[in-house]
């Protein structure tokens, strides 16, 4: 059942659609040309842009041998940064200096006159220039977009080059600057190490002393070692100074502020941390100084114990800089600001190693004071030499350390995709607007024929309208012309004021042209009617409607046409006496006519007039007239006459529907609507039958069940329902194929 009631729904869809593209071509077609045209207009006014794109992965190595300001930060981070970089102005600048003469000269003039050239290209590149990461990777896909396809290309290539020379700038700054502050120290303990040397010679031939007994040479290999070490603190203090100075640099003119509150290590906790920080140095000092093996269980044990407090200051420096309440969105700040912290605590940490040096090198200096003074000179001279010797060597080691750091800290940047020169243009995409615009008409045009199709008013179905009403639908009656609503209601002023001199014949289709669709419509429900006993088992019939203007008035003077083409004798009876019609439709004159019949039958409110029969009537008076049409006799509306008159003539009506029966096969009497006219409800039981016209193209259901209503509790027999003005092109073109 689900399935049958699916295919029926889709075939309804498809019918829908079908029909709307029938029925409704004149509205897609404006739609299409509406959606197409200002599509159209883009794609031939819009200036062509190309665009060029290139890709490349950052593969960042490990971290280095020297521990320095430029640690690696996290992925994304430095992802961001170099999207960023890519996407500023001062990276379109650099292209724009790069650029050859002859690339320049292609791009648009500048609009002011003497606007610096570069700068001007650098705006066309930074506005067409566009970069972002590919999902869950490395890399960074760079587009450029400009007028000019081999120029975009040429751009988008340059940039490659652009990035990779300012990553290897920037990133070996730091390295460059320290590596210079160890040359220099490198070139002033060389000369004093040859100075020492040329001393230490020159004192030993002038006073023929050449060595030292053991505990002096003891105590001076210890200050040597203390000497060497106090140095080496010095300068690597002097090199954390430089970096956290590169920090700072980096951080000025951004969040100095933050800097200085974040470094600012004051708690009562910190100080402490420090205070033992530098006892520790103290006592790892003299350990150096006395010689203790690394491996010695004390010295890894003091060892420890600084690694542990230098973790607790640099937490509670985080600490204090968290509780300063300054915020900052830009996580490289933060990363940096977390850099200076680290080396604060690593220039206090020196500084303390420095004093417990100092302090051990004075306990030394006092003992050899108490030497002989030749001893004491030849002890100073050997202590200035080894202390040299050894700290250039330390230097060496370390600005090879150096060269080594700023080696890898170069990024590994590989080119995956270079740019090629674009054949076709990326904006306007012609063909994808075109579609796009056909798309939006198609979908615009059937959604406007759609809604003209449902709108409110029409009728839904004829099984619908049979389920609601319970009624059975005997014809299906089209629309006999089309007309413009305005000429229709210009008409129907005309028809009104004119009356009687009007002529509607051309209605009659059913006798006019019986072939078309109409007319055999019509004659459909003359036969539907025959099958139900019209013409033998009924004789009068009472057609009504449920508001005026459905049709009703047409819909009785075709089928009397139908009837009297089928040698029937056919009388139609105008009980319309408010807004007549049948006399403007068949020609004749309203008066006399039912109203004065009925009148003279009941006398005319009086007794002294004879009551004349139908055959009377229709004969010297004229009441009933024949028509153009063969077969056909009209008994009109009649004058007009007061409502106390047509109240005492109107019982006089079954007497007459009788009499009439005997001379006529058929019997159509026209009424208005029940909703609006009493007198319908009246004539109900009078006839033998009802059949009520429904104007499709403004269907009330409201009213129609109104109407059903009032026809049932005045005993009215309905016999059926007539669907006029149905489209034959739309929802019903089915019921036409299946009837005619």
């Amino acid at each position: 059942m689900n399935d049958t009631l699916r295919e029926r729904e889709s075939k309804q869809i498809h019918s829908t659609l079908g029909r709307i593209f029938l029925r409704r071509k004149t509205i897609l077609a404006l739609c299409l040309l509406g959606a197409l045209g200002p599509v159209i207009y883009y794609n031939q006014t819009t200036v062509p842009v190309y665009e060029s794109s290139t890709s490349l992965v950052f593969e960042e190595f490990g971290s280095s041998v020297v521990k320095d300001v430029y640690s690696a930060p996290s992925s994304e981070m430095l992802l961001f940064n170099r999207i960023e970089e890519i996407k500023s102005r001062a990276f379109a600048e650099e292209i724009a200096a790069t650029l050859p003469d002859r690339l320049k000269a292609r791009f648009p003039k500048p609009a002011q006159p003497g606007m610096d050239v570069t700068q001007h290209v650098a705006d066309i590149v930074n506005k067409g220039m566009t970069a972002a990461p590919l999902r869950n990777s490395n890399i960074v896909r760079i587009r450029v977009r400009l007028n000019d396809p081999e120029l975009c290309a040429a751009v988008a290539n340059l940039s490659l080059d652009v990035l990779r020379s300012r990553n290897y700038r920037v990133r070996t700054e730091g390295a460059a600057d320290l590596r210079k502050f160890i040359e220099e120290q490198l070139a002033r303990f060389r000369d004093q190490l040859q100075l020492s040397e040329r001393n230490l010679q020159s004192f030993k031939e002038r006073n023929s002393i050449t060595s030292l007994d053991n505990e002096s040479m003891e105590v001076l290999k210890r200050m040597t070692d203390a000497e060497v070490l106090l140095n080496t603190t010095r300068a690597d203090r002097g090199a954390s100074q430089q970096k956290r100075a590169a920090v700072e640099t980096t951080l000025t003119g951004q969040r100095s502020e933050l800097v200085s509150a974040m470094t600012n290590i004051a708690s009562p906790s910190a100080q402490r941390l420090k205070e033992r920080l530098v006892s520790l140095q103290e006592q790892y000092a003299q350990l150096d100084v006395q010689g203790y093996p690394a491996e010695h269980p004390q010295r890894i044990r003091l060892q420890q114990e600084l690694e542990q407090t230098r973790t607790a200051l640099a937490e509670e420096a985080q600490k204090v800089a968290q509780g300063s309440h300054i915020g900052d969105p830009f996580a490289q700040i933060e990363r940096r600001v977390d850099q200076s912290i680290s080396l604060e605590i690593d220039i206090k940490s020196m500084e303390a190693r420095e004093t417990a040096l100092k302090k051990t090198l004075g306990e030394y200096r006092g003992f050899l004071a108490r030497l002989p003074a030749q001893e004491v000179q030849l002890a100073r001279l050997v202590l200035d030499r080894d202390v040299n010797a050894k700290i250039y060597t330390s230097l060496l080691e370390r600005r090879e350390e150096v060269r080594i750091s700023e080696a890898k800290h170069i990024p590994n940047t590989r080119v995956i995709d270079r740019a090629h020169t674009p054949k076709n243009p990326a904006k306007p995409r012609k063909t994808m607007n075109l579609m796009l615009g056909t798309l939006v008409g198609l979908i615009a045009g059937t959604g406007l024929g759609f809604l003209l199709e449902n709108r409110a008013g029409k009728l839904g179905s004829m099984q619908d309208f049979e389920r609601e009403t319970g009624w059975t639908v005997l014809a299906l009656v089209p629309e006999l012309e089309r007309t413009a609503p305005w000429r229709r209601w210009m008409r129907r002023i005309a028809e009104e004021r004119l009356g009687a001199k009007s002529n509607r014949s051309a209605t009659l289709v059913s006798h006019r042209d019986p072939e078309s669709a109409a007319g055999e419509a019509f004659f459909m429900l003359r036969t539907r009617l025959e099958l139900l006993g019209l013409g033998t088992k009924y004789r009068s019939i009472l057609i009504t409607s449920s508001w005026p203007r459905d049709g009703k008035s047409t819909t009785i003077s075709n089928l009397a046409a139908t009837f009297g083409a089928a040698g029937r004798a056919a009388l139609v009876v105008d009980a319309e006496l408010r807004r007549p019609t049948m006399h403007t439709i068949f020609g004749a004159h309203k008066a006399p006519g039912l109203s004065d019949l009925l009148l003279a039958r009941n006398g005319d409110g009086g007794k002294h007039e004879a009551t004349p029969t139908a055959a009377e009537a229709s004969g010297d008076n004229g009441m009933f007239q024949s028509t153009q049409v063969e077969g056909i006799t009209l008994l009109a509306s009649g004058k007009r006459i007061r409502e106390p008159q047509w109240e005492a003539a109107r019982v006089k009506m079954r007497e007459l529907l009788v009499e009439l029966e005997e001379q006529y096969d058929v019997i159509l009497v026209d009424s208005a609507s029940p909703i609006l006219v009493h007198d319908t409800l009246a004539l109900c039981g009078m006839v033998d039958a009802v059949v009520v016209i429904v104007d499709a193209q403004s269907y009330d259901e409201d009213r129609l069940m109104e109407t059903k209503r009032l026809l049932e509790s005045a005993g009215a027999n309905i016999v059926g329902a007539v669907l006029n003005r149905v489209d034959p092109g739309g929802r019903y073109s089915y019921y036409y194929h299946h009837y005619y």
